[in-house]
């Protein structure tokens, strides 16, 4: 399971990004965190830049996937649909539910692809 943003863990730092100028600003091994925006992230598959995108649909997880976003972020509910949906299309994409980290059971049964626990990450979502 990938776990995102727990202090203890390491993991791949993830930067807000809301148009291409932060994304450009975006340091060098970190991941621009965007909304989903199939522009931005055109942009970012035309420029090998790592994303995050935040997802509300489950269509979003098809098109975000064709254009290389390595993670999908969404609620719990959604990240159940789109597990399955990830799973059936063999995405490259994991999905990771943002989620309050006395969840992570309810994850582990559902068996998303991971999680970014929203208790330590309140400077992401400005």
């Amino acid at each position: 399971m990938i776990i995102l943003a727990h202090p203890k863990i390491p993991s791949p730092t993830l930067i807000p990004a809301h148009n291409a100028e932060e994304i450009v600003a975006t340091p060098a091994g970190s991941v621009a965190l965007i909304p989903y925006d199939l522009e931005l992230l055109r942009y970012c598959s035309d420029n090998d830049v790592r994303t995050a995108v935040h997802i509300t649909e489950a269509a979003q997880s098809v098109y975000a996937n064709a254009l290389g976003a390595g993670f999908l972020l969404c609620d719990l509910e959604l990240a159940k649909k789109v597990q399955k949906i990830a799973e059936t299309y063999l995405f490259d994409s994991k999905v990771i539910a943002i989620i309050d980290e006395r969840l992570i059971e309810k994850v582990i049964e559902a068996g998303i692809d991971g999680v970014l626990l929203r208790n330590y990450t309140r400077d992401l979502w400005r």
